[in-house]
């Protein structure tokens, strides 16, 4: 699973490859065009009403996010919880088990989701319950969306300047990752320090403050440090923000824009103007530098973005659309506009798009103007029932061309090939306690003979009765360009003390034939994982997992402790 502190650096990753191949931006382009019609009709659909319900995550494992509500009753496996961030709703949390007032689910984001962070349910309610009830559904999203980040009433007609009180929330925490086998090379200890808090209205006023940061190191390798100070540490976040009233808000510092967040995140100043239904922004400052992410002025960039907000019967729907110009040297490096659509309107199905389109070429030393489509990603859910719902996904990335930064590299960058990608899952829950699932991918690129195929399916009995166990079965198939392997996998787990401690036990096999060598590689992996909560603001975990191969064993611990405030 990717860390938190990781998801900025991979935004701009992912950004960093181009190819300019035009019989596939044809293909491209009405592919865009087609899209655009089925969301015409998207945005007509409603057929029931659907509310929010909010509740907050309770206890959280390495694996499982537990989330308890005033009522689970409106909420299915297969559903996903949303996390309310700067007053969007972002995915969360996809729902695996759900208990009388309690879900159990996976993360479906990178952002903290600690003891504590309010979480929220779309479900559907009968016309009659479209107002708030005593069952704790509460009023539409807008209205939801002021119940959560406000502790005194607000009157619709006249909303108030400020209308959170002072608040401070965030974590410290210190990890250790310890390698040990029989080859002493390999014995080493890397520590790895966070901070991370949000601190909301400072003195009543319209001040905020955010940051998240990290130092690592290994352990007798202090030099490295001092070499490259940069290198062991990084700021993903640390920015301030004043509220004006009104929907007015500016931010200062590093800080990821959620409502454009494909760009990453930026070094300088952001402003944000909303209405009920209308939202537009504008930044200026720059990119963090590509190889340290550390402060780079010289990859100037500034942009601006508009979008909206339509509530029908049955969900919402948000588009957003941006244009951003980035410069290396005072030289254009990319211009490019961004598409982002997300849309519930549909009884039963959840969409999420998003384009990027190059508008400029650095080619034979003359700049132009293009229109390329370099980034297509399109998913959709579909919940047929309660107990079952699928989810397909397509991505197609061309690599994107820096035309400055990366000026020696332009001939090999546009010989690479656009990556895509299909994803299908299902999950399907016969019974209360009993849930099937299954996930497969397939990834190519035009031109190359290597395919990448993965098949993971898993069966979870939520609960063994008189064990109070927890177990899921699993078995993964790859086939790559260069190996086929089978992982089969079989995870045990419990409440040793009732929201104190938390065990888990885990066996897995592991079969590799890698197409250039005749004798395969098999592994046994077993692992545990104990996680305790000492006190409401303190938590410790201990995870350990140990690698069988060839008689010989080579082992890793995880030590993760966590002090909120």
């Amino acid at each position: 699973m990717v860390t938190s502190t990781t998801v900025t650096h991979a935004l701009h990753v992912i950004r960093t490859e181009k190819e300019i191949n035009r019989p596939r931006v044809n293909m491209m382009r009405h592919l865009f065009l087609t899209l655009l019609l089925v969301w015409s009709g998207i945005s007509v659909s409603a057929q029931s009403a659907t509310d929010t319900l909010g509740g907050e995550v309770s206890f959280k494992t390495s694996q499982s996010i537990y989330v308890k509500f005033p009522s689970t009753k409106a909420i299915a496996v297969g559903d996903t919880l949303f996390l309310l961030k700067e007053e969007s709703l972002i995915p969360a949390v996809l729902v695996k088990n759900t208990s009388s007032t309690s879900c159990v689910g996976v993360p479906l984001t990178d952002l903290p989701l600690d003891k504590g962070v309010k979480i929220i349910a779309k479900v559907k309610v009968a016309p009659a319950q479209t107002t708030a009830d005593s069952t704790g559904v509460s009023s539409p999203l807008t209205n939801k969306i002021e119940e959560i980040t406000t502790t005194e009433p607000v009157e619709k007609e006249e909303p108030k300047v400020i209308t959170e009180k002072s608040d401070t929330k965030g974590r410290l925490m210190a990890a250790a990752y310890i390698n040990f086998g029989e080859n002493p090379l390999s014995n080493k200890q890397r520590m790895r320090y966070t901070l991370n808090f949000n601190s909301r209205r400072i003195g009543q006023t319209g001040l905020s403050a955010e940051a998240y940061m990290s130092f690592r190191n290994t352990l007798g390798e202090w030099q490295e440090v001092q070499d490259n100070f940069k290198k062991a540490f990084k700021v993903y976040s640390l920015a301030l923000e004043y509220d004006f009233g009104k929907g007015t808000r500016v931010w200062a510092g590093r800080k990821v824009n959620f409502n454009i967040s494909n760009i990453g995140a930026i070094d300088g100043v952001q402003a944000e103007k909303k209405w009920k239904k209308a939202t537009v922004g504008a930044f200026a400052g720059s990119r963090p530098d590509l190889t340290d992410y550390g402060y780079n002025p010289k990859l100037f960039q500034y942009g601006a973005y508009v979008g909206n907000l339509v509530e029908g019967k049955n969900g919402t729907m948000q588009n957003t659309l941006a244009f951003v110009e980035q410069k290396y040297n005072g030289m254009t490096d990319r211009r490019f506009a961004y598409f982002q659509h997300l849309n519930s309107m549909i009884k039963r199905v959840s969409i999420f798009t998003s384009f990027e389109f190059d508008l400029y070429q650095f080619l034979n030393g003359q700049p132009k103007s293009t229109f390329d489509i370099t980034s297509i990603y399109f998913s959709l859910r579909y919940r047929v029932s309660d107990k079952l719902s699928f989810f397909g996904s397509y991505d197609a990335r061309n690599n994107v061309i820096y035309y400055e930064s990366y000026k020696n590299f332009i001939d090999q960058l546009l010989e690479e090939e656009t990556r895509q990608g299909f994803r299908f899952s299902f999950n399907y829950r016969p019974w209360k306690k009993i849930t099937i699932g299954s996930n497969a991918g397939y990834r190519y690129q035009i031109n190359n003979p290597g395919v990448s195929k993965n098949l993971n399916t898993y069966v979870t009995v939520s609960r063994i009765p008189g064990l109070q166990l927890a177990a899921t079965a699993s078995v993964l198939l790859i086939e790559s360009a260069y190996l086929n392997g089978t992982i089969y996998g079989l995870r045990l787990s419990r409440d040793i003390i009732k929201g104190k401690l938390f065990g888990e036990l885990e066996f897995r096999t592991v079969q590799y034939k890698y197409k250039n060598v005749e004798i395969p590689l098999n592994q046994s992996i077993f692992g545990t994982n104990l996680s305790w909560r000492i006190s409401k603001l303190f938590s410790f975990s201990l995870n350990y997992e140990g690698e069988l191969q060839n008689k010989k064993v080579n082992s890793r611990i995880y030590t993760n402790i966590i002090q909120r405030f």
